[in-house]
């Protein structure tokens, strides 16, 4: 489902997917049901219906695009081993993933539950960043260094398919405003994952 089991919990008890409890207690879900919802047209606002398909190849252009800026120089960057590298890097393609997702997405259940993914994202990256032993200046720091490149990425998809300035402002401030509250379950994780 590419969503984590929090998720599928809240989809589960809000109706959107369907579940049952055994008798010990556990949730299983009927593979019908979810195939069903993966299946299911989904509405976007703003003549987005393709971005969030079109996340991976987004990833590939920012890494590429990174590569070219040289990232790889920055000190918090040489901090981390090779394994740290890639496990933050798919952390935060999936968070800016649920981002760039909850822009497009026109039910306010479903924007709901993808923008509690991505703040659980953000304090997962930032507690995670603590423990390798990044400062919380560090964490900050490279959370915003790939902040400018996904927002650009958004506005510049609307560009393309010639969206009305008043959506392309109105996408970007709310894909602004769901990153700063990432940003912020990032600065609260770091300093309790001390």
């Amino acid at each position: 489902m590419g969503v984590g089991p929090d998720t599928l919990r809240r989809w589960a008890d809000t109706g959107k997917v369907q579940s049952y409890q055994t008798p010990g207690g556990h949730r299983r879900f009927l593979r019908s049901s979810l195939e069903a919802m993966i299946n299911a047209p989904r509405r976007h606002r703003y003549g987005m219906e393709r971005l969030p398909d079109s996340t991976q190849t987004m990833a590939g252009e920012l890494h590429r695009r990174m590569q070219r800026t040289g990232y790889s120089g920055q000190p918090w960057q040489a901090r981390l081993s090779v394994e740290q590298r890639d496990e933050f890097r798919r952390w935060g393609q999936r968070t800016f993933q649920l981002v760039i997702e909850y822009v497009a997405a026109s039910k306010k259940a479903e924007r709901q539950i993808l923008f509690e993914e991505a703040e659980k994202m953000g304090g997962l990256y930032g507690g995670e960043a603590s423990r390798a032993g990044l400062t919380l200046a560090e964490t900050v720091e490279a959370f915003l260094f790939f902040r400018s490149p996904v927002l650009d990425a958004i506005t510049g998809h609307l560009r393309r398919r010639s969206a009305d300035v008043a959506d392309v402002t109105s996408a970007f401030h709310e894909a602004n405003t769901a990153i700063d509250q990432v940003l912020v379950a990032l600065v609260s994780s770091h300093r309790e994952g001390r």
